[in-house]
């Protein structure tokens, strides 16, 4: 049986509801409504895919879907629920990429992006996602993306180190963490900056220029101090791990953030601590 593959198939026979269709290895039902404005006759040839229904049934479509159990895509997030997010495939049956898969919060939302295939679980078809070389073998183009480049790409694996993203021509992007602001979910679109080309990917950034970077930068320091009475215990000397966990940021862009706030009269930077002004 051909589940999840498209393939040639032959009609058998008419029923009142649709086709009985076979090959070597079996017989299908092929609805009326999946036949996308065709009519057949016995011994003509149906080109269908074969997928699992609703009521779990092994059943046809002449529907082409974007992706097969061999063949890989960029598919769109069109549901989600307590058993996972529904894939649209671009037949009747959206499918399921099951949360045991992924942990809830990576879970993506609806109109996020997934680079997948189709797996075989049972008699059923579930979503996989790709690995950074599957993705990387659907390329069809080698045209190298130019350093400073701003583009939008998703997110399709999440580590301790950072995130790993793709975008619409199948490039492959790395965001060390102390380069993101947040928190990611699979499948969400990200604005990355390129920084540099690497053998097979890139390495990218999701912080902002550095001017626009320094005044988010300020405003997220002031507003830490402001809820912690004004006076906090960090310095220029703070530890840059310590800045990473606190401030979401890397100690060079804490010391510009400092450096602005100075200049601007707003904080007191003493050897082990900094106090803002406006509260005293």
């Amino acid at each position: 049986m051909k589940l999840g593959l498209v393939s040639t198939y032959y009609v058998k026979k008419e029923t009142k509801l649709g086709y009985t269709i076979y090959d070597d290895e079996g017989e299908y039902f092929l609805h009326h409504n999946e036949c996308m404005g065709n009519y057949f006759k016995e011994g003509d040839k149906v080109i269908a895919f074969l997928y699992s229904d609703k009521q779990k049934r092994i059943a046809a479509t002449c529907a082409i879907p974007k992706i097969t159990i061999e063949q890989g895509s960029i598919c769109d997030v069109i549901n989600r629920t307590p058993v996972g997010a529904y894939i649209q495939i671009g037949i009747s049956r959206d499918i399921l990429l099951s949360s045991d898969d992924l942990p809830n919060q990576m879970m993506p939302n609806i109109g996020d992006k997934v680079c997948c295939k189709l797996k075989i679980k049972g008699n059923q078809l579930y979503i996989k996602l790709l690995s950074k070389n599957e993705i990387l073998s659907l390329q069809n183009h080698s045209k190298e993306i130019e350093e400073g480049t701003k583009l939008k790409a998703y997110v399709y694996r999440i580590t301790d180190q950072g995130i790993n993203l793709f975008d619409l021509d199948y490039n492959v992007f790395f965001v060390y963490c102390k380069n993101l602001r947040k928190e990611y979910r699979i499948g969400e679109e990200v604005e990355i900056t390129v920084l540099k080309k690497n053998n097979s990917d890139y390495t990218a950034t999701t912080l902002p220029q550095k001017e626009i970077s320094m005044k988010s930068d300020a405003k997220i320091i002031v507003e830490y101090l402001e809820n912690h009475y004004g006076v906090i215990p960090f310095s220029e000397k703070t530890d840059p791990d310590v800045i990473q966990r606190v401030f979401k940021m890397s100690k060079s862009a804490f010391k510009r953030a400092l450096g602005n706030l100075y200049k601007e009269n707003k904080i007191t930077i003493e050897e082990d601590r900094i106090i803002l002004n406006d509260y005293i």
